[in-house]
């Protein structure tokens, strides 16, 4: 029988009459960020088109939506009221100094000086909105404490989509498969061409502090990034995780392909590879096996979410 680890139940997942949770993160200070949409304009946020013989979402409402955002930490909670905004499928973190960044997963170049700008920059008191440009297939983005944005992208973002990287159309702004931007939404680096590894698919980011920790398709190596964008390269026997929690000496992952909800692999950082590596079973608070819900990682922590509650485990 595996070795089991169990969560701790956080708190209760917040409601707001009127709207609809859409979007679960957590901020690089472990505070827990609920975005939600007004329940009447929800479905537009989540609309998709066919194109061909793919399913795609569209990367923008035609009428802005209107916002809210509940930030949460163990001594409090409260509300900001975001300005209305077309990003579909909307991603959320916030910079130390407080603003909140929402960006759309999708990006679509129709012509020479004619793409959307899909990040948002929101600042919480005046409710002003600067717009950058982070580029199509957003899989996942994080703000480091040097108000930087990490993003990685999936593989539609690295080898191109929606104009990106077809005919006339320009480089995919993701083709490199991470990239981290300033908060001015100019990019001051990029995974490098020249490494030993390259980047199809960006399964997995966690940014904490001002280092980052990336896991990617295809051979799935563990990418430790520092502030200084310095590289150390892991290799593991592991793949298709999605999240992964970190610590000086350990890495925790979710399940690899088609595991149940309930299982996890921890193991040891050695020079050159992970080591030790152990399936483990993940165990809600009552010491029931986790059976689904979201999970995400930030730090050295694993989150889960459900429908009523946030729960985590962390290393060390």
């Amino acid at each position: 029988m595996a070795a089991s680890i169990q969560f701790q139940e956080l708190c209760a997942i917040p409601a707001l009459p009127g709207f609809s949770l859409i979007k679960n993160a957590i901020a690089n200070d472990g505070s827990l960020l609920f975005l939600f949409a007004e329940k009447s304009a929800t479905g537009a946020l989540f609309e998709t088109v066919q194109q061909g013989i793919g399913e795609f979402a569209r990367t923008r409402t035609q009428i802005p939506v209107r916002l809210h955002l509940v930030r949460a930490t163990p001594e409090k909670s409260y509300l900001i009221e975001l300005p209305e905004l077309d990003r579909t499928f909307p991603l959320v973190d916030v910079f130390p100094d407080g603003r909140i960044l929402i960006a759309g997963p999708r990006c679509e170049w129709r012509g020479e000086g004619d793409f959307d700008l899909n990040g948002a920059i929101v600042h919480p008191t005046t409710g002003e909105v600067r717009r950058i440009l982070l580029g199509d297939g957003i899989s996942t983005m994080q703000v480091d404490d040097l108000r930087r944005i990490w993003i990685g992208y999936l593989d539609e973002g690295v080898f191109g989509n929606f104009g990106w990287g077809f005919r006339d159309g320009p480089t995919p702004i993701g083709a490199a498969g991470l990239v981290c931007f300033s908060d001015a939404g100019e990019k001051v680096w990029e995974f490098p061409e020249n490494s030993s590894y390259s980047i199809s698919d960006c399964y997995a980011l966690n940014v904490s502090g001002v280092d980052a920790t990336a896991l990617f398709y295809t051979e799935f190596p563990i990418c430790r990034i520092s502030s200084s964008f310095e590289l150390t390269f892991r290799t593991t026997n592991l793949a298709g995780c999605h999240a992964l929690a970190v610590s000086e000496a350990e890495v925790l992952f979710s399940g690899q392909y088609r595991d149940p909800p309930d299982v996890a692999y921890l193991g040891n950082l050695s020079p050159g590879r992970l080591s030790k590596i152990r399936r483990l079973r993940m165990l809600m608070p009552d010491g029931s096996a986790r059976a689904g819900g979201q999970l995400l990682a930030r730090g050295k922590s694993l989150y889960h979410f459900d429908g009523e509650k946030v729960c985590r485990l962390s290393l060390d």
